[in-house]
């Protein structure tokens, strides 16, 4: 069975592998996809229909090709497009409009094991920067993000294709500069940064608790001072 492990930090160049067991019926593996949108501001080009030009994608977190597991992507885009179901059958997993609004797309991925569910992702198409900065023609808006597919027990002829991993690069795709770069580097300040904030969190819990504790026995001792006979 497949499932999505998102913005799990781990090898960023083919599959990690869990073995819990020797028995086949116990592997566990896990692939890197990324997948997002690069909108870019047609700027006097524009008008009321067409304010950007968006691709939505799917692609090996290092440019990885990643037909080794996946088989095909279909994306489902607005039923305000015309035909918003599309079928990619072969690299690049992509699809290219114009449009001026933003909504959410569905990504279904499915696998080169037939037998393997398909994992679905929602993904909003980001036209406009953050934090209401004015749009550019020079610089795209790069919604990306990084997930893993983890499957468990698959059938031992696909689990040996995910263990040896993608055996070539994909081609040169004319938005590879706009592309997230991703590195183990980014993950480890990640955790390190959510590690800190979690001890910030407990030391909080804990200097509370031993407030309250401290409240309690004074209150207690008072207590216990009015009760005693006089």
């Amino acid at each position: 069975a497949a499932a999505r492990r998102q913005g799990a930090p781990g090898t960023r160049l083919g599959c990690r592998h869990q073995v819990v067991m020797a028995s086949m019926e116990d592997a566990l593996i896990s692939c890197p996809i990324s997948f997002g949108t690069i909108a870019m501001f047609l700027g006097k080009k524009a008008d009321d229909q067409a304010t950007h030009k968006w691709t939505l994608f799917v692609r090996g977190p290092n440019n990885e090709d990643i037909t080794y597991f996946v088989a095909k992507v279909v994306f489902t885009l607005h039923p305000s497009f015309a035909q918003p179901v599309r079928e990619i059958l072969q690299p690049p997993f992509e699809v290219t409009e114009f449009g001026w609004g933003e909504f959410e797309a569905s990504i279904r991925v499915f696998f080169q094991d037939p037998n393997e569910k398909p994992v679905d992702i929602v993904h909003p198409i980001r036209l406009y920067p953050m934090n209401n900065q004015p749009p550019s023609v020079k610089k795209p808006v790069v919604y990306e993000l990084y997930d893993e597919i983890v499957f468990t027990n698959p059938a031992p002829e696909f689990y040996d294709v995910m263990v040896r991993g993608s055996q070539k690069q994909s081609l040169p795709n004319p938005l590879q500069d706009a592309f997230t770069a991703f590195s183990d580097a980014d993950d480890i300040k990640q955790i390190a940064a959510a590690q800190a904030y979690v001890t910030e969190e407990l030391n909080k819990v804990k200097d509370k608790i031993s407030q309250l504790e401290q409240e309690r026995s004074a209150r207690e001792r008072i207590a216990n001072a009015s009760a005693r006979p006089r």
